[in-house]
């Protein structure tokens, strides 16, 4: 028999930027890639998709760790919707159609991801789904917990590799989705999400998760402001535009943030407008069915 390989189609490092909610801008990620690097070698994984928004720097730097396991990815911003490009050797540009995003992708010899189609939170490709050519779709995404946008996923992917990824955003997060594959190697990995032949699975992150991952946050933030955190990433670059008279009040709110119930408080709440999100989409989808061409 062969080997059952496990890969993670989908995390991030310190390297993704920033996220916008509201009026709030706070990191994507404050993983460091060594950190992705240890947590996925402790747990087995034969490839780990390091799949940072529009760059592929984190994914470089997890390289120089571990080679054989860092799959070189990027989340791409489309103006369609986001797509995962896995096994790249060189940066997409954000800002250009689902197709041409798509074709850049394959003309790197690349596999090319539908991640979360139906989010109710992240931008997706939604009912576009099956008309681009993709080669696999995300059909379980941990992050997402409402359960209905992966419901939609699976219930509508035709003729993709199934694949399951973590959207890890935080160390703790890495391989809660994976996917399983015949052999152990990167080649192998690309060649069975080609033919179609994997096998998805995992479990969606727990509330303790998104608690740590603000927490983690805020406290990172906290280090990089008062200068503890030398790495060279989005937020010591916005950091460091940032007048003296303003780091302060930054400071004192990450801190104050990272030691209090605000982490959870917010997740709570968090939770509960995205879990009626995906509810509304769930409902919304089935009262108009979506066209397949």
């Amino acid at each position: 028999m062969k080997d059952i390989g496990v890969g993670d189609i989908h995390t991030h490092t310190m390297y993704s930027g920033f996220t916008k909610y509201k009026f709030l801008s706070f990191p994507d990620s404050v993983t460091t890639p060594r950190t992705s690097i240890k947590v996925a070698e402790k747990l087995g994984l034969n490839a780990l998709c390091i799949t940072d928004h529009n760059t592929i720097k984190g994914a470089l730097v997890a390289q120089k760790y571990n080679k054989d396991l860092v799959v070189i990815g990027e989340e791409i911003s489309s103006r369609e919707g986001e797509i995962l490009g896995l096994f790249l050797q060189e940066k997409i540009n954000p800002g250009l159609s689902a197709e041409e995003t798509i074709e850049q992708i394959h003309c790197q010899d690349g596999i090319a991801v539908a991640p979360h189609p139906y989010s109710g939170h992240c931008s997706c490709v939604a009912e576009k789904m099956n008309t681009l050519r993709f080669d696999g779709i995300e059909v379980f995404n941990s992050l997402h917990r409402d359960g209905y946008s992966n419901a939609l996923a699976l219930k509508n992917c035709n003729g993709h590799a199934k694949l399951g990824g973590s959207d890890a955003h935080s160390s703790h997060m890495i391989g809660n989705g994976y996917t399983l594959f015949n052999g152990s190697s990167q080649e192998d990995f690309r060649n069975a999400i080609k033919n179609r032949q994997t096998i998805y699975g995992g479990k969606v992150a727990s509330l303790l998760d998104f608690i740590n991952y603000s927490t983690r946050v805020a406290y990172e933030s906290s280090k990089t402001i008062l200068k503890f955190n030398g790495v060279d990433c989005p937020m010591s670059a916005r950091i460091s535009r940032v007048r003296n008279s303003r780091k302060a009040s930054y400071l004192l709110g990450s801190v104050v943030y990272a030691f209090s119930p605000l982490p959870f408080v917010c997740t709570l709440l968090g939770d509960r407008v995205l879990k009626h999100k995906g509810l509304r989409m769930w409902k919304d989808a089935h009262r108009f069915p979506l066209i397949r061409e």
